[in-house]
C-alpha cells in the first residue's frame, strides 16, 4: 500500500474543506476504501458496547494497532509520521474523528501531533503493549483519558524508551489494583522519568529497564 500525507498547510486546507462539507465526505482514494470500511466497522462494533469515552479510545485503540500493524507497508517508521496521520484523520476518516471530538476540533485532526486522535490511540497502545491483546487491555482497562494523554506526550530527548515505558504501564496497573490510586502519581511518574532518561541510560542500570522502572515508583512512595 502507499501511504499518502498531508503536510501542515494541505492539512489545514483540508480541515477548512471538511468543516464546509461535513457531513458530506472528501473524495476518498481507491485504494484507502478497504481501510476506510474496516475502521468504519472497528469502530461502530466498539461503539455498540461501549459509550465512556476511554472506553471507546481503549478498545478502538486496539483494533486500530492490531489492523493497522496488519496493513502492508505500515511500520515504525510510518507511524513516527504525523503528515500520515494527518492525512488518515482528514482524507480517509474525518467523521470518525467528527464523532469522538466534534468536526472542528482542529488539534485532533491535525494541528498537535501529540494530541492527533489516531496517532495517540496507536501510540498509546504501542508504548503500552504487552505482548497481546487481552494483556494489553488488563492493564490498562483501569486507566482514564489522562493517561494517554500523559504518557503520548511525555517523549524524551532520544523519544521513546519503549521497554521502559512498556514497564511503567505495567507496574502502574498494579499500584491501580493495590488501592485508589492518586490520579497525579502517573504524571509523576512520566515527569521523574523525562528527568532521569537525560543522565540515565535505563538499559544500562543493574537489573535493565525493569528495575530503573521499580525504582521510579520506589522514589515517589509505591512499594511494587
Amino acid at each position: 500500500m502507499i501511504f499518502k500525507t498531508l503536510n501542515m498547510t494541505e492539512s489545514r486546507k483540508a480541515m477548512e474543506e471538511w468543516i464546509r462539507l461535513s457531513p458530506n465526505l472528501p473524495p476518498i482514494d481507491d485504494q484507502y476504501i478497504v481501510l476506510r470500511n474496516t475502521l468504519i466497522e472497528m469502530n461502530k462494533v466498539v461503539r455498540e458496547n461501549y459509550s465512556r469515552d476511554y472506553d471507546i479510545d481503549l478498545n478502538f485503540g486496539i483494533k486500530l494497532y492490531v489492523y493497522l500493524n496488519s496493513v502492508q507497508g505500515f511500520n515504525l517508521r510510518m507511524a513516527s509520521n504525523d503528515d500520515f496521520w494527518r492525512y488518515l484523520s482528514l482524507k480517509v476518516v474525518p467523521d470518525l474523528v467528527s464523532e469522538r471530538w466534534g468536526k472542528d476540533n482542529r488539534s485532533h485532526f491535525y494541528e498537535r501531533a501529540s494530541r492527533i486522535w489516531l496517532r495517540s490511540l496507536w501510540w498509546y497502545i504501542h508504548l503500552s503493549w504487552q505482548g497481546d491483546e487481552e494483556s494489553t487491555y488488563e492493564i490498562l482497562k483501569n486507566n482514564t483519558t489522562d493517561e494517554i494523554l500523559n504518557l503520548v506526550e511525555r517523549a524524551g530527548r532520544k523519544g521513546y524508551y519503549l521497554e521502559v515505558y512498556r514497564n511503567i504501564m505495567y507496574f502502574y496497573s498494579k499500584v491501580q489494583q493495590q488501592k485508589t490510586t492518586n490520579r497525579k502519581l502517573f504524571r509523576n511518574i512520566m515527569i521523574l522519568n523525562t528527568a532521569r532518561c537525560t543522565v540515565i541510560e535505563p538499559g544500562l542500570c543493574l537489573g535493565g529497564e525493569r528495575e530503573y522502572v521499580k525504582s521510579i515508583f520506589r522514589d515517589l512512595g509505591e512499594k511494587i
